[in-house]
């Protein structure tokens, strides 16, 4: 993977991070109020992690240590859990927002299962055959 590749995947994490952490330091808009009542507040919650778990791991897979990326969804769910309680805490020091135990846990269900999607993507597209002779997934030939 080329580094403006591998630049892109780690700025989208961040930059998600980002917006998750702006959006968390505004008091809540009435059109978010329209939002969490037509979806729910615990499946926002667990989208929003579900994503960034998953750009997260993406991101991590990059890292040219092979014991770090082949464990990239994993690394990416507990570093998506601890982001998701910081967040709740910096949510206390907001005026008229509070941070709750059952958002976290919302939090942590949507990043285990962006991971879990996401790598069993991942085994199942390892296991493929190649689509035609020139598939990138094609085995390469010995000299």
């Amino acid at each position: 993977m080329g580094r403006t590749s591998v630049a892109l995947l780690w700025a989208g994490a961040i930059g998600y991070a980002s917006v998750i952490f702006v959006l968390s330091s505004q008091p809540v808009p009435a059109p978010a109020e329209e939002t969490v009542a037509l979806l729910g507040d615990k499946v926002l919650h667990a989208l929003e992690y579900g994503g960034f778990s998953v750009l997260l791991s993406l991101a991590i897979a990059t890292v040219p240590s092979e014991p770090i990326a082949s464990r990239a969804a994993g690394i990416a769910f507990v570093a998506a859990v601890l982001y998701a309680a910081s967040d709740e805490f910096h949510q206390t020091l907001v005026p008229g927002r509070q941070g709750d135990v059952a958002d976290l846990a919302a939090d942590a269900v949507g990043a285990f299962l962006g991971a879990v999607i996401l790598q069993a993507w991942r085994w199942r597209s390892d296991g493929k055959e190649p689509v035609s002779e020139t598939s990138p997934r094609k085995p390469l030939a010995p000299p």
